[in-house]
């Protein structure tokens, strides 16, 4: 990657356009940027978006490590095209024209709704089309046993903390659909209201049972005391959870997660928490 240009706020050419193709046909414009040639706020908050999902630092600026990420997804989705004869040419690790034209062809035959970028239903199609476990066709719960079961007991030793802190905690949403991810996603974008997810179905974790919601309630009732979240994020952090607190796009203090160390895109490739 020693040839590509390091790109930041400000930076204008055709690899800052190559950048925004790449990280669109990947699924993750999720702010609707313009692919052009600027690379601008919007940009930033998806370059610093896709970083935090790769585990790379977030700093916003396109340096050899981001490259070399974003450049082998797009060669893996290409190589895994061209395997399935939808000819997306030489692999390149450019999601351009060609690219997204095989795309479209596959979602057309196979049902999916024709974006013409990898977004999560389109890559399990991909590269987990056999996978018996069905996540995305789960419905919504509140119950621990949505869960992973080691997730689940991770939830439950918290619930036990908070008790233990004179806390009515209790679990809001445990095991979110793919659906209902979706209508989340829509909200103040093609639907009505703020926006409250940057996670398309499938890209968020309560969508494979490794995450889970919860509120304290106060005379039984939802209590919006910050102090109460953060007291609960703690516990939730000796308890060996991840605690949406500490997010840096979208802060959600319900929010807590075990990942197993696997991404969102790692599980819709198929793989799996190994026991």
């Amino acid at each position: 990657m020693a040839n590509l240009p390091t790109l930041r706020l400000g930076s204008q050419g055709p690899y800052v356009k190559r950048l925004e193709m790449n990280l669109n046909g990947l699924g993750k414009n999720y702010n609707s940027f313009v692919i052009d040639y600027l690379f601008d706020r919007k940009t930033e908050d998806v370059v610093k978006n896709y970083q935090d999902d790769i585990r790379l630092p977030r700093n916003g600026i396109v340096g050899p490590a981001t490259w070399a990420s974003l450049i082998d997804r797009v060669k893996m989705i290409q190589v895994k095209l061209n395997s399935l004869g939808y000819n997306s040419g030489t692999p390149d690790g450019w999601f351009g024209h060609k690219t997204t034209e095989a795309v479209l062809r596959f979602q057309r035959d196979h049902a999916l709704v024709q974006e013409g970028v990898v977004n999560p239903r389109t890559r399990i199609s991909l590269f987990a089309p056999h996978s018996a476990d069905k996540f995305e066709t789960r419905p919504s719960s509140t119950s621990l046993s949505s869960l992973d079961p080691y997730v689940a007991s991770l939830a439950s030793e918290f619930l036990n903390l908070t008790r233990a802190h004179n806390l009515d905690v209790r679990i809001t949403t445990g095991f979110r659909s793919w659906d209902e991810s979706d209508r989340l996603y829509a909200q103040g974008r093609t639907m009505p209201g703020p926006i409250v997810s940057n996670a398309r179905a499938g890209d968020s974790y309560h969508n494979w049972g490794l995450a889970f919601d919860a509120a304290p309630f106060v005379n039984n009732q939802i209590s919006n005391d910050q102090n109460l979240y953060i007291l609960m994020g703690h516990l939730g952090g000796q308890g060996g959870l991840e605690w949406g607190g500490t997010f840096k796009a979208i802060v959600d203090y319900p929010h807590y997660q075990y990942t197993f160390g696997l991404t969102t895109e790692d599980l819709q490739n198929g793989r799996r928490p190994s026991r």
